[in-house]
């Protein structure tokens, strides 16, 4: 009676089973199979309330033969015949005594799903992934979503084949239940329901079972998504005000918005400038092996770009039109971020934009990591080694999430300390520093101590550069890989942090830090390269 109640859920949840291997051992036990049905085959497979395939049945390729006119016929067959085709294959292998689930490979392919650790995931344009499909040792699941788009995709329906069976010790007169062998068939499923008593060879003495099919059925007026864009939808922005200082929303649709071609004339133009409070950002920082924030650009690696403007202390920029080309979700998170300005783009997106220049970075972040990487290319092209070791795979993400903190966060501020010392200090490449020191170098000497003294070795001068990387040393050290004390404080004192300025603090710090490395390439490249001349 309990499992009775369970027959109409199944099929209508998120996930549904599509095979379940129950304990032989227990008195109750529910096993699960499927098959995929075309549509001629449906009606007849409803006649009957037994299973139209099972679990002995590879599904495998291979040859069928036949007469014909008295005469063999061999034919190769690629799946089951009679509109029935496998979705999920048990197999074996000679020797080997485990189980051995598999998903059909057109239903994989169909998605392209990837696979790890027999979970199976989806990509969606947008880059996020869905966990599809689970094997485990005796159950495979698959989301409805993804089954129904695919049985509709085929013009198909999966006939989902289920065994509910109980035992008992006692007879069904001791148990005071009445036998029952009757056959239910209602819209979409037909099953066996049996109650008797039975002699076993153990001490059960009576059975009951539930034996039948569910067939679950395609999405209706299914349309496939062939292009990948007929069922976009698109977010309304804020691109202004009204005469009462209301805010104004406008479609991001491509389609509705004016072009320099004629399009749309009394609607608001593809470029026009769309604000967002600079949190928005953090999503991507948050995650840099799927994103990456450069100048002027947000990428979802292998899926979408955004062109943005970036490059302005108090906010982000983006047109309205190039809204429109992330997907919905995707869209309703940037709108969550969106206010109305009038104050413009940065010099560096206006000039690049609408007066065709090539224009270096404004923003500090930006601009050192611009600075830094262009340093880091003449220096080995001029002397055959890196001044500072690139960072390994693992510490990558300190470079490409380096950003001025988005708000006042101390915890934000620590980890953009952390990861700017690992960059120009942890970084220095001490050994081949030492190989290029002719001073004499102090006993215990580190990182900073034989960079200064390379410096005293090409007879350079440069207080104030040594100083700074240790006064960021020391506020690295007091401050983000320990717990803040009193060195910590006299740290705060030489950098003038008062707890609510952490972007400006970092600000200046990345400051010196361009500086740093546009002195290096004057005198080591420029310089050196002009007395060669």
């Amino acid at each position: 009676e309990d499992l009775l109640k369970t027959l109409d859920k199944i099929g209508k949840s998120e996930w549904v089973t599509v095979l379940f291997i129950g304990d032989e051992n227990q008195n109750y036990r529910k096993t699960f199979f499927c098959a995929l049905v075309n549509s001629e085959r449906v009606k007849q497979s409803l006649e009957n309330h037994g299973w139209d395939i099972n679990f002995t049945e590879t599904g495998r390729p291979g040859f069928v033969s036949y007469y014909d006119k008295e005469e063999e016929v061999i034919e190769y067959q690629r799946n089951s015949a009679n509109g029935i085709e496998h979705l999920v294959y048990w197999r074996d292998f000679p020797g080997i005594d485990e189980r051995h689930f598999e998903l059909s490979e057109e239903f994989r392919l169909f998605h392209n799903l990837y696979e790890k650790d027999n979970k199976f995931y989806y990509f969606d344009d947008n880059g996020d992934q869905d966990l599809t499909a689970i094997i485990s040792d005796n159950e495979v699941r698959i989301k409805l979503k993804y089954l129904k788009q695919y049985i509709s995709a085929r013009n198909m329906s999966l006939a989902l084949f289920f065994e509910f069976m109980c035992y008992s010790e006692r007879s069904l007169k001791e148990l005071g239940v009445s036998p029952l062998d009757k056959v239910v068939e209602e819209e979409e499923i037909i099953y066996s329901q049996l109650i008797r008593d039975y002699n076993f060879r153990d001490a059960r003495k009576s059975q009951g079972w539930i034996l039948g099919k569910k067939i679950i059925r395609g999405i209706k007026d299914y349309k496939p998504s062939i292009w990948g864009n007929e069922n976009r939808k698109y977010e309304d922005f804020i691109i202004g005000i009204d005469e009462n200082g209301s805010e104004l929303y406008h479609t991001c649709d491509e389609d509705y918005l004016a072009n320099n071609f004629g399009q749309n004339p009394k609607s608001p133009h593809y470029l026009t400038s769309v604000y967002f409070r600079k949190e928005v950002l953090a999503k991507y920082y948050a995650n840099p092996t799927d994103y990456e924030v450069d100048d002027g650009i947000i990428r979802r690696n292998g899926f979408w770009t955004l062109r943005l403007d970036n490059n302005h202390p108090d906010y982000v920029v983006v047109f309205l039109g190039d809204l429109g080309e992330l997907l919905h979700k995707e869209q309703i998170y940037w709108r969550s971020f969106n206010f109305y300005s009038e104050e413009g783009l940065s010099r560096a997106t206006w000039e690049r934009s609408f007066e065709g220049k090539f224009s270096d970075p404004n923003e500090a972040d930006l601009y050192f990591k611009y600075a830094f990487n262009r340093f880091q290319e003449k220096w080995l092209e001029k002397f055959g080694w890196y001044l500072f070791n690139p960072l390994e795979k693992e510490d990558m993400h300190h470079f490409k999430t380096l950003h001025i903190p988005l708000n006042e966060n101390q915890k934000e501020f620590d980890e953009q300390i952390l990861s700017l010392t690992k960059i120009i200090i942890d970084s220095l490449n001490e050994k081949k520093l030492k190989t290029e020191i002719t001073v004499k170098l102090k006993e215990r000497a580190k990182g900073i101590d034989k960079f200064q003294a390379f410096l005293d070795s090409n007879k350079l001068r440069f207080p104030d550069m040594i100083q700074f990387l240790r006064d960021l040393q020391t506020l690295r050290s007091s401050g983000s890989a320990h717990r803040k004390g009193s060195k910590y404080v006299k740290a705060k004192e030489k950098f003038k942090i008062s707890g609510d300025n952490y972007i400006t603090v970092f600000s200046e710090i990345l400051e010196e830090a361009i500086t740093l490395v546009n002195t290096l390439e004057e005198y080591f490249i420029k310089q050196k390269s002009q007395k060669k001349n």
